[in-house]
């Protein structure tokens, strides 16, 4: 079966040359390939919500930040790695196991910076009210390490799930 999907792929590349069609095909650095593995792995420490893990992908002095809200204590600036576990904690503290789910529309990759976009949602386990909302990210990344995380997300929509 794979055999086969091959070579339909390089059939339907064959004519869309003949056809004069242009076929482009992303190409990425070295760097861009490690960004791409350490933003991947950082996602799948926050999927299995393991905040030591999650913590051990960022940088010693990060530059963190999620827009402040006085309803949301995991939010605001952070610029040490050891916040970072205690934020995810935090976090993961507020909302019923199992209710979220991202989804990512896309993804722009570029040298050490990644952005992510998509949506979320989430049931807040003390009010049991369910959101769904956009969310863009943005991560630059040194030395296989989250140097700078900021998350754009609608804070209203969380504040009012959460009264």
């Amino acid at each position: 079966m794979k055999g086969l999907i091959m070579v339909s792929k390089v059939k339907l590349i064959t004519v869309m040359l003949l056809l004069n069609f242009p076929v482009h095909a992303q190409e990425y650095s070295e760097q861009e390939l490690q960004t791409k593995q350490t933003a991947d792995k950082f996602f799948e420490y926050v999927g299995a919500k393991n905040p030591d893990k999650i913590a051990s992908m960022v940088s010693e002095n990060v530059d963190w930040y999620i827009f402040e809200s006085k309803y949301m204590p995991w939010t605001g600036h952070r610029s040490k790695r050891a916040e970072i576990a205690a934020l995810f904690k935090t976090l993961f503290s507020y909302f019923v196991d199992g209710s979220e789910k991202l989804e990512v529309q896309s993804f722009l990759l570029q040298g050490n910076e990644v952005a992510v976009f998509g949506t979320i949602q989430r049931t807040v386990k003390k009010t049991g009210k369910h959101f769904k909302m956009p969310l863009a990210i943005h991560i630059t990344v040194e030395n296989n390490l989250v140097s700078k995380f900021s998350l754009y997300e609608e804070t209203l929509i969380i504040e009012k799930a959460l009264k």
